[in-house]
């Protein structure tokens, strides 16, 4: 390994443990799961589409959670540095600047992974214990309630005794808990008798989660280069307005003539969010294709690099 390559590690893995110490970082984590989860079992109504309601409340909260979570995370890991001057210290030391921006990327995304993980896992589970002509399943909703008593009291009882973080360990254990519950509740039918694994879990919607992940990394490259100079309220409220336009950037673009600068102007810099959205494509019995993942994957890359290289652009001339 070289030594410009044990910087790169050295400075994500900081960055990463900086970011897993977030309290915020870890409630958006909670918050966005736990909605998945519960938000399905609240519904009062139904008409027959209990799993599509299931499948877009869930897709939707990992969109709109991952973004807030890509923001704050951005804004967190560099914005804060640069605003602090703690960042003095690390170029004080022979650490470029291209180095040290895309570490901050690498630990941002690999935040948005772990999202995208637990949230995949809750979005499972969402689909399992959903009310079918309202009857409840009993093991999965007895498995949720017991998840916040093995994802704090252990981590709770490491900090009083050996006053251990208690924030890294409970998103640990929170993976595996949401993770050993999709395959308990993959191995046995509602009245918890043994089945056919995997026979009871709705395993299309791993390549949808997938499929919104690769939106996050997008999402990722554009909020920290929004935070090379713009604040955290800033740079998420800039996020969520191109959320909002990439979901109906095909309309808008479909308006205007297709001799239009202003059309080509859309398709250049406004990204098109709706080719990463996948609850139209699993309604009924549809699925998501290989072809579409990889279409969307070249998109992503494409777009982030691009993203990343104006957010260079701007961090590499700052004054601090």
């Amino acid at each position: 390994m070289t030594s410009r390559l044990k910087q790169f590690v050295a400075l994500t893995g900081l960055a990463v443990t900086e970011l897993f110490r977030q309290p915020a970082c870890f409630l958006l984590i909670l918050c966005g799961c736990a909605f998945t989860v519960l938000v399905p079992l609240a519904v009062s109504h139904q008409l027959g589409q209990a799993t599509h309601l299931t499948v877009d409340s869930s897709l939707a909260f990992e969109l709109v959670f991952g973004m807030i979570l890509a923001g704050y995370a951005a804004c967190s890991t560099l914005h804060n540095e640069c605003r602090s001057g703690t960042i003095l210290m690390v170029f004080s030391k022979p650490v470029g600047r291209l180095m040290y921006f895309l570490a901050k990327f690498a630990a941002v995304s690999i935040l948005i992974a772990f999202f995208i993980f637990c949230s995949s896992a809750a979005s499972l589970l969402a689909e399992r214990v959903t009310p079918r002509n309202f009857e409840f399943d009993a093991l999965g909703n007895r498995l949720l309630l017991a998840t916040p008593f093995i994802v704090f009291l252990p981590p709770a009882f490491l900090n009083f005794r050996k006053h251990r973080a208690v924030l890294p360990l409970s998103l640990v254990l929170f993976a595996l808990t949401l993770t050993a519950w999709v395959l308990i509740l993959g191995s046995v039918d509602w009245e918890g008798r043994r089945t056919a694994f995997a026979s009871m879990i709705e395993w299309r919607l791993l390549p949808a989660s997938l499929l919104e992940g690769m939106a996050l990394f997008m999402m990722a490259a554009i909020a920290l280069s929004l935070a090379s100079r713009l604040s955290t309220p800033v740079t998420v409220a800039i996020l969520a307005l191109i959320l909002m336009m990439g979901l109906i950037s095909d309309h808008l673009a479909m308006r205007l003539s297709v001799s239009s600068p202003a059309q080509f102007g859309f398709r250049l810099f406004l990204p098109d969010i709706q080719a990463f959205w996948p609850a139209d494509k699993l309604a009924g019995d549809g699925s998501i294709t290989p072809s579409l993942i990889s279409h969307a994957f070249v998109y992503a890359m494409a777009y982030g690099i691009g993203a990343l290289s104006l957010g260079y652009a701007a961090f590499r001339n700052r004054q601090f």
